[in-house]
């Protein structure tokens, strides 16, 4: 039994592997700036929860102790994504290195530095501060989650389903993300190296749209709509894509059968 844990625990991506790694007989102990009830759906059951703050290292020497692999799945918002990323991974990996964890997992995004993006800038400082660590790091990038993908187009009105136009995504189940996340925690693919990942299919945002609108029942009219700024083009250069690199794993419409609400 290996001990891991995993920072950004209580996040979507963190609670799948939280569930994962249990599922595997880890130890897993969950840091997070807030413990969950065990009522909330941030609870997986069978983990610790512990207080930590990787922005102020208030609480990391104590969930550092006895760990032996770290995952990170770490978010953040607006202006604040920067000093999570960069500053609190330094505070992270520094306080790890000197607990004797050898092993640490980064969870990024497809093609983050080829973004002028604020958050994705923020991710690419992020990948770099863990290449630079002196613990053994992989580094897994992958396309959007299916959940991102519904967002979007739940984002609209009862009369308008919202669909970026000329851009398609490479959507990927986060139980298929959290799965290789806990394949590396266990020492698959090589040290310090990055393996970049997509969903099964490559499908346009109204193809997408089309599916969730029949799976959630919505009975708004598919809007083409253009997203601005860098994030918008980084979509429309194809960017998010990697379709050399597909997973056969859950498809959107699969995911859509379970999950739409």
């Amino acid at each position: 039994m290996t001990r891991v844990l995993v920072v950004g625990g209580t996040g979507l991506a963190g609670r799948a592997v939280t569930s994962e790694a249990i599922a595997r007989g880890h130890d897993v102990v969950v840091a997070s700036r807030r413990v969950p009830d065990d009522d909330s759906e941030q609870y997986v059951d069978g983990a610790v929860y512990e207080t930590a703050d990787i922005v102020s290292g208030n609480g990391l020497e104590a969930v550092l102790d006895g760990v032996d692999v770290l995952v990170d799945t770490t978010n953040g918002s607006g202006r604040t994504a920067a000093h999570v990323f960069a500053h609190g991974s330094q505070n992270l990996l520094h306080t790890a290195a000197r607990f004797g964890v050898h092993q640490a997992v980064l969870l990024s995004i497809v093609n983050v530095d080829r973004s002028t993006y604020a958050y994705y800038r923020a991710k690419a400082a992020q990948e770099r501060v863990y290449r630079e660590s002196p613990l053994n790091t992989r580094i897994l990038r992958t396309t959007q989650f299916h959940d991102f993908v519904s967002a979007i187009f739940a984002r609209g009105t009862a009369a308008v389903v919202p669909a970026p136009t000329k851009t398609s995504f490479q959507p990927i189940a986060v139980s298929d993300v959290a799965r290789l996340l806990v394949d590396a925690a266990e020492g698959q693919g090589e040290a310090d190296s990055t393996l970049t990942i997509g969903g099964p299919k490559v499908e346009t945002a109204r193809a997408l749209a089309e599916q969730w609108k029949a799976a959630t029942g919505a009975r708004g009219a598919i809007v083409p709509v253009r997203l601005g700024g860098a994030l918008g083009s980084f979509l429309r250069a194809g960017e998010n894509l990697i379709p050399g690199n597909s997973l056969p794993g859950i498809d959107y419409g699969t995911w859509l059968s379970s999950n739409a609400a």
